[in-house]
Formats: structure tokens, sequence, C-alpha cells
């Protein structure tokens, strides 16, 4: 029977339900209060398995929308800092994406709610971990996905961590889940004096710990051949000068002379995302003087530039000056793309993004090399999908990410998705080469350590010895695949048994 506590006032689950969600946002990048994440989440399981199905709804969307209005808040300054969307159209729209988005973390609860058993133990240690993974996969995959603020982004540097390369960032954001579960059922168990069930509960939790903490000291891949020299250009350009018509060339010079002045011994120079501000076809010359300085060195230069495919539209791209071009296959919504293309007009009459709708490329790219070594290419928001980063393994022996957080400014984004990238390199076992405008330039290890990173928001470059690596961790070979399956077979399972005996 459920708590009369519940049916007096919606704003007794409703309220601490999206304040819960907000304060999760702390556990990530740069609050990084990583331990806050299990009790926000147990408070918003103690109130779904308090409810009704529809209230559960109701209040896991409430939770969610805490979390993705506070988690994404950046997306104003994109919106309206540097696309002059009015203050109102900017909120309004950020409004209806966190709407959107929490829709699918309502849909998990509601369906624990209404199909599954009402067990307290089965509903928090495993229904609601599992539909959470479950839903958390496909809100990254449903038109084409937005897959930020995943729990499992905020454990990047404790123990759970060390099962992203076996099952993935999915499987701690479960792993997380579980954790939750367990404190709200030893809370309740601690009211009725269950000394023995609580042990039984608390002793999986912390062999989850201890199972992570030995996982991080495995070396999933090994080392292939010579390291290479690498020195990553942070040109610090701001947002809001680097499509200005009279600094495009100084821009240029900018980057070639902090190239140039680097000793002759660097395999490969890495420019971050765009860091060419013009489009390749008119800057001919610029990129074979850059090619023919690169000969010179017998060095490779990587460079972000939009380019024009065959039917006259731009491309998101990474080129090679020594030859070959990567173009991005997964874009940032209404940043390089408008989901609904009717809404196209209506978008634009507000809001002023420059290349805010281009074309995606190829998903079949061959893979681009320096110094011989094949690389994994990702541009800005694709190393958010682990399936794009491992789609390039185990061929690539090293992941290079470029980015230009500049559109965020000042804001948590960067630091978000600095941890994104860490997790990428974490799950595959390589070492990643992180290159952006403004910052968080680094160099992160194949177990998610950072090596090396500039300040943001100065000017520089930053140089390091980096180590091809080869073989294919646990998560390479399986991906999602597995822990999604598992997790849908558990609710199907559940679901259909119980349906049966009903």
């Amino acid at each position: 029977m459920k708590s009369s506590f519940y049916r007096p006032s919606w704003l007794a689950w409703a309220l601490p339900g999206f304040i819960s969600g907000a304060l999760t946002t702390l556990a990530f990048a740069p609050f990084d209060l990583s331990w806050l994440v299990f009790l926000t989440l147990a408070v918003a399981f103690y109130l779904w398995d308090s409810l009704p199905a529809k209230q559960a709804a109701i209040s896991a969307w409430l939770f969610s929308l805490g979390l993705q209005a506070t988690g994404v808040s950046w997306i104003y300054h994109s919106l309206h800092t540097h696309g002059s969307a009015p203050v109102f159209f900017a909120v309004l729209l950020i409004f209806l994406l966190c709407c959107y988005l929490s829709l699918y973390i309502a849909l998990a609860a509601y369906i624990v709610n209404r199909f599954l058993p009402e067990n307290s133990t089965l509903r928090l240690m495993l229904f609601y971990p599992a539909s959470w993974v479950l839903f958390e996969w496909l809100q990254g995959y449903v038109m084409t996905g937005f897959a930020w603020m995943q729990l499992g982004y905020t454990q990047i540097d404790l123990p759970l961590s060390g099962f992203a390369p076996v099952l993935g960032n999915h499987a701690i954001s479960g792993l997380i889940a579980v954790c939750s579960g367990a404190f709200v059922m030893v809370l309740k168990l601690k009211k009725s004096g269950d000394v023995r069930q609580g042990l039984l509960i608390v002793t999986p939790v912390i062999l989850l710990f201890i199972i992570g903490g030995l996982l991080k000291n495995i070396d999933w891949t090994r080392a292939e051949g010579s390291t290479i020299k690498v020195s990553i250009v942070q040109g610090n350009i701001a947002q809001k000068d680097k499509w200005k018509r009279q600094l495009k060339r100084p821009t240029m010079d900018l980057y070639r002379d902090l190239s140039l002045a680097q000793e002759k011994d660097v395999d490969l120079f890495v420019w971050p995302e765009t860091a060419v501000p013009d489009y390749w076809y008119r800057v001919v010359p610029y990129i074979d003087q850059l090619g023919d300085e690169m000969k010179r060195r017998d060095a490779d230069l990587l460079l972000g530039i939009f380019v024009k495919n065959d039917k006259r539209r731009l491309l998101n791209s990474v080129l090679s000056v020594n030859g070959g071009v990567y173009n991005k296959r997964h874009l940032v919504p209404l940043g390089e793309y408008i989901p609904l293309r009717f809404l196209i007009e209506f978008f634009n009459r507000f809001v002023k993004i420059p290349m805010s709708d281009i074309a995606t490329g190829e998903e079949e790219q061959t893979l681009l090399t320096a110094a011989g070594i094949p690389l994994g290419v990702s541009i800005c928001f694709e190393e958010a999908f682990s399936r794009d980063v491992i789609k390039d393994l185990p061929e690539a022996r090293i992941l290079v990410n470029v980015s230009n957080d500049a559109w965020f400014e000042d804001s948590h984004e960067p630091h978000q998705h600095h941890a994104i990238a860490r997790m990428r390199a974490l799950e595959s076992g390589r070492y990643m080469i992180r290159s952006t405008n403004t910052g968080i330039t680094s160099f992160i290890g194949p177990h998610g350590e950072v090596i090396k990173q500039l300040p943001q928001f100065e000017t520089g470059v930053l140089t390091n010895e980096v180590q091809p690596m080869s073989g294919s961790t646990p998560f390479v070979r399986w991906g999602d695949g597995l822990i999604v399956g598992l997790c849908t077979l558990l609710l199907f399972g559940f679901g259909y048994k119980y349906s049966s005996r009903k």
C-alpha cells in the first residue's frame, strides 16, 4: 500500500524530484562532487518506488528536467550570445529540449512501475538500474541522439570507471543506479532492524567497487612501435572574432607561426575544429604552403576546416595537408543541422548561427594517418558517442579529437566535454590527442588519465610523446550491445513472467 504522505500534495514528491535532479549536475565536471550522484539518485528512486506509475513517471521527468536544465544550460551561449537569438526564444528552446530529453527517464520509471512486479528489492536493485541503462542508451540514438549528462561520466576518477573498457559508460550509469538502489534498501531495512538482509545488499555493492578498482589496473591494449612527438596548437580565438573577415588572415598566420616555431623533430601537429576560418577552396595556396613546410620537416599536420562536397554543401572536416580528409559524420542538433527540416526557416528567423545546416560525412571513410600510424578522428560532438569512436577500432592506433568549445564561453561545457573525452580513451584503451580552440586541450592516456593539458583561454602549444596502441578492449569488441541486451532481457523477462501470473 502506498504511503499517504504522497497523496495530499503533489509538491511532496514533485519538488524533491526536481531538486535532486538539479543537484546531480554538481557530480559532473567541473564541480566533480562525484559521490553526490549516489545520494540524488537514491532520493529519486525512493520517490518512484513509493508512487503509482503515472506519478512516478512525472517525478522521473522532473528529476531529469532538473538534471538537463542545469547540466546543458550552456547551450544559451551558442543561441543567444553567439547566435543572436532573443533571450526568450533561447530560453524557450533550451526548455523544450530539456523537456524532450527528460521523457526518456520518465518512460524508464513508468515501465517499471506499470509492468513489473511491485517488489522494492527488485525495483531498486535491478529494474530501475536496467531501465535507466536502456533509456539512457535510447536517448543517444533517437533522432541521431543527444548523449550528454550520462551518469557514468561522474565516475571517471573513481573505481567504477574500471568497468568502462569492459562494458562501457552506460554500464557505469547502471552500476551507479544499483548502488543508489542499495542505499534506499538499507535505509528501509534499518527501520525494520533486519541487519542480515542489509549485509546481503551492501556486500555486492562493496564488491562492485573492489572489482572496479582492480579492473582499472588492467592494461587491455598493448604498445605498438615507437612513440611519436605531437604538438597541439591552441589558438584561443574568441567565438565573437572567429568569423570576422578582417581577422581571418591573422588567425591563419597565428596557427602557422605557432606551429613553425616548434622544434623540427615534431612528427604531428594538430589544430582544432575550424582552426582555419574559411573554406578549403578559398585557401588552397595557404594549405599548399603548409604542406610544403611539413614535407621539409618530415611531419604531418591535421587542421579543422570547412570543405564542400559534390553537391556544393559544406562539410565540417579535418584535413591532412599531406593528403586525406575526414568529414564529420555525427552533427550537432540545432548547431549544425535542424532536426525537423520544415523548421529551418522558422529557426533561422531567430537564430543566426554560422554553418547551422551542413552536410553529413559518409559513414565509411578511410582513416587519416600520421607518421604511417592510423588515427581515429572525431570532431567535437562525435566523441560523446561511444559507437562513433569505436567504429574506427581496432585499426586506429591513436584517437584524435578536435573541437571548438569557444561557443560556450567559460561555462561547465568544456569541462563536461573533457570528461567525455577521457571516458572514450578509457573505453578504447587508446591515447587521445585533444585539440581545442580555447580549451580544454590535452593529452589523455589509455586509462583515461590526463597526461598533460593547457590552461583554458590561453594561446599556446602543448607537446608530448604519444604511444600508438593495438588490440581491443572488451567494450570495443562488444560495444553497447552486451549491456543493453542484458538489461532488455531482464526487463522483458520479468515483465513477461509478471504479466503471465496476472
